[in-house]
């Protein structure tokens, strides 16, 4: 999915830039678990976080450390651009790495859940960008509610949850 720019962003960043294409973000997400099975889907980029990108041009967020965080919900409701918070946020873990790949406009946010750490089902995701390991705070990034959810089920099962997020122009 892209979420494209509203049309007057788009003008002001018409007039600052000059460039006549739209920008856009795409968002996925991989569900690897240590048993070999993998969930892949889309996600929702919201407001919020097109806002906070915006605050990072003009320097109005300008620490390079600020915390980047993976929140699980139980939030059904499916994601939308308005969305700033998940439905039922219920598990938040700091994000284990952050990456560019190299050359490219594609970053990279890994967080790894050890067999002990989330165990539930979960039935939406989203990153969130500043705030605390306390729900709801800071700026939700995007949004995804899996088909079938994330099961993290008690045992020796490991989950690599890693979101991908591409910044191009068309």
């Amino acid at each position: 999915m892209w979420v494209v720019v509203s049309n007057a962003a788009k003008g002001l960043l018409r007039r600052v830039i000059d460039d006549p294409g739209d920008i856009g973000i795409a968002g996925e997400w991989t569900f690897r678990y240590g048993d070999g099975k993998i969930i892949e889907c889309r996600n929702q980029i919201t407001q919020d976080g097109l806002n906070a990108l915006g605050d990072y041009f003009i320097q109005a967020l300008s620490n390079s450390n600020v915390p980047f965080w993976l929140a699980l919900g139980t939030g059904t409701v499916a994601a939308t651009i308005s969305d700033h918070t998940l439905g039922i946020e219920g598990y938040r873990k700091s994000v284990s790495t952050k990456a560019r790949d190299t050359g490219t406009s594609l970053l990279r946010l890994r967080t790894f859940l050890m067999q002990t750490e989330a165990i539930g089902t979960w039935t939406e995701a989203g990153i969130i960008v500043g705030g605390t390991s306390a729900f709801d705070s800071g700026t939700l990034i995007n949004r995804v509610v899996p088909p079938g959810g994330i099961a993290k089920p008690s045992g020796n099962l490991a989950l690599t949850i890693e979101c991908r997020l591409t910044l191009a122009a068309s």
